[in-house]
């Protein structure tokens, strides 16, 4: 048996009164404090259901296993690094490719300051035969993320600065490039793990350089125009990263 089905010796605790969107969020808060301060592999449902003062019942009413867990507290980071670069996007004159620019890089920016976040993602994304979770971790933040593309994609063409053929299929096609990030996720954060940061920071930059060539010919751009690379945030999150 597993960690994620683990509940023996688990006491019922006495039931508190909430609404069912706030028992989720409940339950989500005591898993996402687990899971940051010890990792996935180390957090039984147990746990959560003790640390939220919950039964088994009450969990299972809202989650099926420990892995829709790790889908909600994935949308939730997901959700919150959007609110930061959506203000930021907001905030910015321009047209919308000033504008998409802008939320690229408070995205970069605000994921760079939540080291034990991201090394909590990291480390379930690259432990070897966890395919399944790198898969559901992509999808769960694509999905949080895929409206607000959308979105701009479509303030782009309105503005005549983007030419593209469908909205739907290129807001697709951007989001499908995270899926082959993998090796050079792992790349990187090995280097960064045997203290080579610059190593590791060059691999980022360099597989973000050649999406964002890549994007700006999807939108019609010239080569250049959407900023979607970051090396002294990426060493700034690289950083946070090995020595949380």
């Amino acid at each position: 048996m597993d960690a994620s089905s683990k509940t023996e010796n688990y006491k019922t605790p006495k039931r508190v009164r909430m609404a069912p969107d706030e028992r989720r969020v409940h339950i989500l808060d005591a898993a996402q404090k687990l899971f940051f301060a010890r990792g996935w592999d180390d957090v039984t449902i147990a746990e959560v259901l003790s640390a939220a003062e919950i039964s088994k019942g009450g969990f299972y009413h809202h989650f099926s296993a420990k892995e829709d867990l790790l889908d909600g507290v994935v949308e939730r980071f997901t959700t919150q690094a959007l609110m930061a670069a959506q203000a930021a996007r907001d905030a910015t004159s321009g047209n919308a490719l000033q504008r998409f620019n802008a939320f690229l890089a408070e995205s970069n920016r605000w994921k760079a300051e939540q080291g034990r976040q991201m090394k909590f993602f990291i480390d379930v994304m690259l432990r070897p035969g966890n395919d399944v979770l790198f898969d559901r971790i992509t999808t769960a933040a694509n999905a949080a993320a895929m409206p607000v593309l959308l979105e701009m994609i479509g303030q782009g063409v309105d503005e005549g600065i983007f030419d593209i053929p469908d909205i739907a299929l290129v807001g697709e096609t951007i989001m499908g490039l995270s899926r082959g990030r993998r090796m050079v996720l792992k790349e990187a954060f090995y280097a960064a793990e045997q203290g080579d940061l610059d190593r590791a920071t060059e691999c980022l930059d360099r597989r973000m350089v050649a999406e964002a060539a890549l994007i700006d010919r999807i939108l019609g751009l010239p080569r250049g125009s959407v900023l979607l690379s970051n090396p002294t945030e990426y060493r700034l999150m690289l950083r946070a990263i090995v020595n949380d």
